[in-house]
């Protein structure tokens, strides 16, 4: 037996206390790739801002809560083309990454986010924003690996927060979104150029 398999077992046993009462909420998310395979893109979204919503104005996956008995991947395909206009042809093959299990700030419940990679051809389609996107647009994957785009400092509501980031000329990647684009980066092989250490928390000694 691994530890893997110990450490699993004995969750399933003693299950671990994580405050959070009722069932857990379920999203899905769409990584959408197309354009030519030497330089392929993704698509991304800024969200518009809302005073009640904690991803306001955040750079996202098209995505979104999971509607009655919906499947995972019938969420996303649904979130895709209400958010971008983008429909996937029956023949592109959703891939699944790993799910991921979110527990936020403020918030009652678990999110569990299912993420779906898919590519639609060698061409970048136009994209039609919804009521709840300010933007929405393809960017060069190869940007995600670019060194000098990976920061610590993000400016949310008014108030530096440092979280790993990915600084892009729309806005900031960070939080969720860099979670799944990280769990995408896994399945390459292909780390993403994220400092393993906060600019400035080390001491100096006089």
């Amino acid at each position: 037996m691994t530890a893997i398999d110990v450490l699993r077992a004995s969750l399933r046993q003693t299950p671990p206390r994580d405050g959070l009462p009722g069932p857990p909420a379920h999203a899905s998310v769409c990584i959408v790739v197309a354009g030519p395979p030497r330089a392929p893109s993704i698509c991304l979204i800024r969200r518009a801002r809302w005073p009640s919503d904690p991803w306001s104005e955040h750079i996202a996956l098209p995505g979104g809560g999971r509607k009655g008995d919906e499947i995972a991947a019938a969420t996303a395909l649904r979130e895709l083309h209400e958010e971008v206009g983008l429909v996937v042809p029956a023949e592109a093959e959703l891939t699944a990454l790993p799910q991921l299990h979110i527990r936020l700030a403020g918030r009652e419940r678990l999110l569990l986010l299912d993420a779906f990679a898919c590519c639609i051809g060698e061409e970048l389609p136009p994209l039609q924003a919804g009521p709840e996107i300010d933007l929405a647009f393809w960017l060069p994957i190869a940007t995600l690996w670019d060194l000098g785009s990976a920061t610590h400092n993000v400016l949310h509501d008014g108030e530096m927060l440092v979280y790993p980031a990915i600084r892009i000329p729309q806005g900031v990647i960070f939080g969720i979104t860099l979670r799944v684009l990280t769990l995408l980066s896994d399945e390459l092989g292909v780390p993403l150029p994220f400092l393993e250490e906060i600019p400035g928390l080390r001491g100096h000694t006089p």
